[in-house]
């Protein structure tokens, strides 16, 4: 198979006006007492977006296209076995060549459009693009996937890192129970601006890079007060990145698998200022990785294994949500969790609270899941768990691990395609450099 990119040109005014609007005319076309009435879908009014979902719904389906159910964004044509993301104008279809010809006339006729190239193992297909910034590589065997590595560099460039820095081998470290009052001091407005800036940017990035994500996750949280130890923090993750401000997720070819995993962990009560815990988790399908995560949990849980259970029901959650996308493109898959915990594992395999009465009920969903067959659990060491790196600061053996299981790529250099960092504008941000 084979991947088109496609862009549609102008969107919005391929879209019908779905409702009354009217707009003043501009000076070469006024007359006294006279204005206009739109037709068609003009950028800036507030249901443009939605006229141009409904136009491109109706074409899609018209020409034999099922459109997802759990996401609207999602399409699947049965008889070509064709399948399309479109993301506002960027259309990505993968199917067979002739199947993709066909759609590329289909587009033609019916909006103006820009044919970004196609991806495939052919010597004249596209063997890189970039798609919203994020860079796809075609390879015999794989096709790695990478965020833009720009934010990295960016950080690294706020933080003063950027000449003879030293590195280090994980994002973040245990925090210090017994922190200083100078520690706890909060950042002054301008340096709290740009701690939010940077953590902001921080969490855009750690969208495609696992490795970040709990570091990522800590330093949002301090996002409303920043204090003198949290720019610390900060500082730390600019100074890994120094060391790979580049991260490829291959995908390599592998035979069809009828089994999604969620890997789930936690960490309990690791919040040295709230005992509240961690829940991570990742979803795996085959050997790729395709979601992540690490949040803090809401509820103060009393035990480990009580922990461990919400981020099973996590976990749970996730895998339902990207089944059904699975769905929506034709796949169906058994789901499975993975977990550490033999206690969790208990509690998600028996029927009601048993000892835990101070459990929520609307936590129990996951009991019925698993009494009727939905999710299979299994037991696994914890020291082989790669969603442990989710859940806390680790050191570079267990990051090693995750990073090995995951199968990131870390690397100093970058990709051809990749966007270089202008320098800072007068508006307090960086440009861009194509």
């Amino acid at each position: 198979m084979k991947m088109d990119f496609i862009d549609v040109r102008r969107a919005y005014f391929h879209a019908d006006a779905l409702r009354d609007v009217y707009i003043e005319l501009p000076d070469e076309d006024a007359e006294d007492g006279m204005c206009g009435k739109l037709e068609k879908s003009m950028y800036g009014t507030r249901d443009a977006a939605q006229n141009w979902e409904e136009a491109y719904s109706s074409f899609m389906k018209k020409i034999g296209f099922s459109r997802g159910i759990a996401s609207p964004c999602l399409f699947w044509h049965k008889e070509k076995n064709l399948r399309a993301v479109i993301h506002g104008d960027d259309f990505t279809i993968l199917g067979w060549a002739q199947d993709l010809d066909w759609f590329r006339e289909k587009m033609r006729e019916r909006f103006e459009v820009k044919m970004r190239g196609r991806m495939g193992c052919g010597d004249d297909d596209d063997k890189s693009m970039r798609i919203l910034n994020r860079i796809v590589t075609w390879y015999p065997d794989r096709v790695d996937y990478e965020p833009d590595q720009r934010h990295a560099e960016i950080i690294i460039k706020q933080m003063g890192l950027e000449e003879d820095t030293k590195g280090v081998v994980s994002p973040g470290s245990k925090r210090d129970a017994k922190a200083s009052d100078a520690d706890k001091t909060e950042l002054a407005d301008k340096a709290a601006s740009l701690y939010r800036a940077m953590a902001a940017r921080a969490n855009y990035l750690a969208q495609d890079r696992s490795d970040i994500r709990f570091a990522v996750k800590e330093l949002c949280r301090r996002m409303a007060k920043p204090r003198m130890m949290d720019m610390a923090a900060m500082k730390r993750l600019a100074r890994y990145l120094v060391g790979c401000p580049r991260a490829i997720t291959p995908f390599a070819k592998q035979k069809m698998n009828k089994d999604l995993i969620g890997w789930s962990d936690s960490d309990w009560a690791g919040c040295v200022d709230t005992r509240k815990s961690t829940s991570g988790g990742m979803l795996v399908w085959g050997s790729h990785v395709i979601k992540f995560w690490s949040s803090t949990q809401d509820i103060i849980a009393l035990s480990s294994g009580e922990a461990e259970y919400y981020a099973m029901v996590k976990t749970g959650a996730q895998l339902l949500g990207m089944s059904a996308m699975f769905r929506d493109l034709g796949i169906s898959l058994r789901l499975r969790i993975k977990i550490d915990a033999n206690a969790a594992k208990g509690i998600s395999m028996r029927q009601g609270l048993g000892k835990l009465r101070h459990i929520e009920t609307n936590q129990l969903w996951l009991q019925d899941k698993v009494h009727r067959g939905e999710f299979g659990i299994d037991k696994v060491d914890g020291k082989y768990n790669i969603a442990d790196a989710l859940t806390k600061p680790v050191g570079n053996e267990d990051l090693g691990i995750h990073i090995s299981g995951v199968g990131i790529r870390l690397s100093l250099d970058r990709h051809q395609l990749a966007p270089k960092v202008g320098n800072w504008d007068e508006f307090g941000g960086f440009g861009v450099e194509e």
